[in-house]
């Protein structure tokens, strides 16, 4: 037929591999490594957390009053407690502040103003010792138990400040509903002396209660996880 192309019949087709694009090989070059499958072989990281603690605290514990102790040294060496054991170096320091700037100002009980003084004084001199006896013990295996102990100096502060304290207050409680603001009364204090010193002194019962119900929790929280892993 005339316009189409005469094909050669004896030709044969194109073979397929002909046609066929070589893959390029990829052996020689470094294929990109798949994530990491976790297989359950590695151990698992290991998070040195305070509630771990407290849980192995319990495990090794004979009774609670070993738990206890246990979990006081643990808080005691912690850094945690250094920073707020440098913090409360202020409260002292406030207290021997607002006595020293009042001490004339409170007729009715001129011992509320030596109170704050005296406290704050030996408040402040038992903190350094805490910090001095920590600093001396840092780096020490033993550190935590050292700083857990307290040596006869702290102890005997301590007795004093409990005596003064109680001290403290049968004088404030006590012109509780007696004491004035008027500077010309004999039963005149100056309201920010006998403020300050009576919420002082409360705030340390709010505080004791509040210690009270947290370690109280604490203990029972651990108690119920550490029977539960049993």
């Amino acid at each position: 037929m005339e316009g189409g192309p005469i094909l050669n019949q004896e030709e044969s087709p194109p073979s397929y591999e002909s046609h066929v694009v070589p893959v390029p090989d990829y052996a020689d070059q470094d294929p990109v490594s798949p994530p990491h499958a976790h297989d359950g072989t590695d151990q698992p990281p290991t998070y040195d957390s305070l509630f771990g603690k407290v849980k192995e605290a319990h495990k090794e514990s004979s009774g609670t009053v070993e738990f206890f102790k246990k979990v006081f040294v643990m808080f005691i060496g912690t850094v945690g407690f250094t920073i707020c054991l440098a913090l409360v170096l202020a409260l002292p320091i406030t207290m021997v502040v607002i006595g020293a700037i009042y001490k004339n100002d409170c007729p009715i009980e001129h011992y509320i103003p030596i109170y704050l003084i005296v406290a704050g004084s030996f408040g402040i001199f038992k903190n350094l010792i805490s910090l001095g006896q920590r600093f001396r013990n840092r780096g020490d295996e033993d550190a935590d138990e050292k700083n857990a102990k307290p040596n006869p100096l702290d102890m005997l502060i301590n007795c004093f400040l409990l005596a003064w304290f109680i001290a403290g207050n049968v004088w404030i409680y006590g012109v509780h509903k007696q004491w004035t603001a008027d500077s010309t009364s004999p039963n005149y204090c100056h309201p920010t002396l006998y403020y300050f010193a009576f919420w002082i002194t409360t705030a340390t019962y709010i505080i004791m209660a509040a210690t009270c119900c947290c370690v109280c929790c604490g203990g029972i929280l651990t108690a119920a996880f550490g029977a539960k892993s049993k």
